[in-house]
């Protein structure tokens, strides 16, 4: 299922400036955006795609679904 679309809380946390994302989030981020780039969508392949060329996981030894969801809270809004 979907997650339901809020735009005003998706805008203000597009339009955050805080902090800037470390090298690490800079590097997966580039990864994910080429990964779908590709017509990678499903769960099972970018968790593969991630595996073949990195960047590596923090604190695991290998990409897995429930590492990446991990990874999306931890690094997310």
């Amino acid at each position: 299922m979907p997650v339901p679309y809020h735009e005003p809380e998706n805008i203000r946390l597009q339009t955050q400036v805080d902090a800037a994302p470390t090298a690490y989030a800079a590097r997966l981020a580039d990864r994910l955006e080429e990964i779908f780039g590709r017509g990678i969508h499903d769960l099972e392949g970018v968790v593969a795609a991630l595996n073949e060329s990195g960047p590596a996981p923090e604190g695991a030894d290998r990409w897995t679904a429930e590492v990446l969801e991990a990874e999306m809270i931890r690094l997310g809004p």
